[in-house]
């Protein structure tokens, strides 16, 4: 009988190994020969989730949120044009004052006496011209006097004339009383002079007295000037003196702020800038108002000239509307109220992309809209949304509000919530 194994256990150990090596090998060749052969399969297309919400063109009015400085169109740097030794200071800065309310307290004492001696020069004019008229009034009640001696002398002078024609009389007579008569009609003459300069005596004294009038007005202005006084209510900004100080024509005393010419300065977005030109002209509709978490309610009232160093809007100006209080140099968050548009549609931040661009879905196919950014609103039920404008869109078109961050047209997308569990 034929040995397979040799008698050595090592080396039939060894064969045995080898025959199993072959075995295994011979049968791995046969499964690789006899199995089936492979078919290749393509890339599976992934799909999506989004969400959506339906297009609706609206008339809706524009809102935003912005923050605006109190500030008052109208402070005042109170100044005395009278130099005097400051008495007393009556107020202090952050203090509230109404109008004609006393700041600051000058010396008069200077200032008393000029308008004394102001008022006692009017007297005097007032007396001159009273002596003037009365003079005016005896002076035509004489002139029937001085008319009726220079009548009689003429007469006189004519009888005279007559008895030395006839040589009845000496001629040295009548030289004498022709020369009363000549006296008596310059006398005549000379009260018909001074009655008629009489009114213009009249009249210096007259434009004397309102010199004096004017000198007493001056000087009663001067001694206004030493009580400065609040010319409109509103916080003092400001106090630059204290008692025992001189006034100076070129410095300060009080600085305040009128408290009726508060206003809100709030910059603008640029791509509301167009409305709020438009909603200050003569073809404005609406106006645009706005309000504050404090309650203030406000109005916009004018655009600044140009834009301020380090903006990149312009500033608008809204004036309060109600009473309630402003502080000055507060910061406040206002909601601006803009007029009404039509055919906005309301979609959530998340459907906007770069600003300008939505998708819709066709087909669960992501479908690109380039769009205009009208604004913005903020509501209790929805939130905060963006208002844009597409004449691309239709109504009811279903609009996505998730922020894929590969979203492309023709993306392939399965919507998460189909138009029957559809919000809004």
């Amino acid at each position: 009988m034929l040995k397979i194994f040799p008698d050595n256990p090592k080396r039939r150990q060894l064969g045995i190994c080898i025959s199993i090596l072959a075995a295994a090998v011979l049968a791995s060749l046969s499964i690789f020969a006899t199995g089936p052969s492979a078919v290749p399969r393509g890339p599976v297309e992934k799909a999506w989730p989004v969400s959506v919400t339906h297009a609706e063109k609206q008339r809706i009015k524009p809102n935003f949120s912005a923050y605006g400085k109190i500030e008052s169109s109208q402070v005042a740097q109170l100044r005395s044009q009278w130099v005097a030794l400051i008495r007393s200071v009556q107020v202090k800065e952050g203090d509230w004052v109404e109008a004609g309310e006393v700041l600051v307290q000058l010396d008069h004492r200077q200032a008393g006496l000029d308008l004394r001696q102001a008022e006692a020069e009017l007297q005097q004019q007032q007396a001159n011209l009273h002596a003037a008229e009365a003079q005016l009034k005896w002076a035509k009640e004489n002139t029937r006097h001085f008319l009726a001696r220079r009548n009689v002398a003429q007469q006189r002078l004519a009888r005279h004339q007559d008895l030395l024609d006839k040589r009845l009389i000496a001629k040295s007579l009548f030289d004498d009383v022709r020369s009363q008569a000549d006296q008596t009609t310059i006398e005549y003459h000379s009260h018909l002079t001074e009655l008629g300069n009489l009114p213009n005596r009249i009249l210096g004294h007259q434009a004397q007295i309102a010199k004096a009038q004017a000198r007493v007005q001056q000087a009663g202005m001067d001694l206004e000037k030493t009580t400065v006084t609040a010319p409109f209510a509103g916080p003092v900004l400001g106090v630059f003196v204290a008692p025992g100080d001189l006034s100076n024509l070129s410095a300060p005393l009080v600085q305040m702020a009128n408290a009726d010419a508060f206003e809100l300065r709030v910059q603008v977005p640029d791509v509301y800038q167009p409305q709020f030109e438009h909603a200050l002209s003569i073809a404005a509709e609406e106006p645009i108002t706005a309000n504050t978490e404090q309650g203030h309610q406000l109005r916009l009232s004018r655009l600044a000239a140009h834009v301020r160093r380090g903006q990149t809007g312009m500033d608008a100006f809204f004036t309060p509307t109600n009473h309630n209080p402003l502080t000055l140099g507060r910061t406040l968050k206002i909601f601006v109220q803009m007029p009404a548009q039509s055919d906005l549609i309301a979609l959530p931040v998340q459907s906007i992309y770069n600003n300008s661009r939505i998708y819709t879905v066709r087909d669960n196919r992501l479908v690109a809209h380039e769009i205009e950014r009208v604004g913005e609103r903020q509501t209790r039920e929805r939130g905060y949304e963006v208002l844009v404008r597409s004449n691309a869109l239709g109504v009811g078109d279903m609009v996505i509000t998730t922020q894929l961050p590969r979203a492309i047209n023709g993306l392939l997308v399965k919507v998460a919530n189909p138009p029957g569990r559809m919000e809004g």
